[in-house]
């Protein structure tokens, strides 16, 4: 019935996709107010790139970066996580992953 686990995870967040969730050049654009996670002081968006695994997150400061190689149980967790979301960047992104900053998604 599936091919792959991007075709799971269409399955099982289809309708949350469908009514939140923005694409711009590839990338899988969700505001962190249409998640289910607490207000975030720092994060303002996250971005999931599919085809090339990588993970966008931008600051209410303005500035994005992009994180290569994160495997798409990490953007699950993001977009899923009913606690913090800059917690879980401190925790699993930062200093784990090679990227840098590009320019904003929203």
């Amino acid at each position: 019935m599936f091919t792959s686990e991007l075709d799971i995870l269409d399955h099982c967040f289809q309708s949350v996709i469908e009514e939140q969730e923005e694409i711009k050049n590839g990338i899988v654009i969700k505001r962190i107010e249409d998640l289910p996670c607490k207000p975030s002081t720092s994060i303002a968006a996250i971005g999931y790139d599919h085809e090339n695994c990588i993970l966008f997150i931008q600051f209410y400061s303005g500035n994005t970066y992009r994180y290569f190689n994160a495997p798409l149980t990490l953007w699950q967790r993001f977009i899923t996580t009913t606690g913090s979301v800059g917690r879980l960047y401190h925790q699993e992104i930062k200093g784990n992953f090679k990227g840098g900053q590009v320019e904003n998604l929203i």
